[in-house]
């Protein structure tokens, strides 16, 4: 593993640090799956995932990674906060 410095927002780094503690994971683990997430995401002549494809990448992710997927209850209730905050300009 290298170390690399970078200079990111405040706003970005509190998201980061709020992601990686919400999810019991690591900060610097959340950035290099973002970032690798992006990078591939961004590759030319790369086609678009169906969405039943995304889903069982998530769901590929989240095992590997020993993350519980949300009940459809929790899913629910995260997709109307997630509403408000973005209607509350957040």
């Amino acid at each position: 593993m290298r170390r690399a410095t970078i200079d990111i927002s405040s706003e970005v780094l509190d998201a980061v640090r709020s992601a990686a503690e919400e999810q019991g994971r690591d900060e610097r683990e959340l950035v290099e799956d973002a970032v690798r997430f992006y990078l591939l995401a961004s590759m030319p002549g790369r086609r678009e995932e169906t969405f039943d494809e995304i889903l069982d990448s998530v769901a590929e992710w989240q095992r590997a990674r020993g993350v519980e997927a949300l009940s459809e209850e929790e899913a629910i209730k995260l997709a109307v906060e997630e509403q408000h905050a973005a209607r509350r300009g957040e």
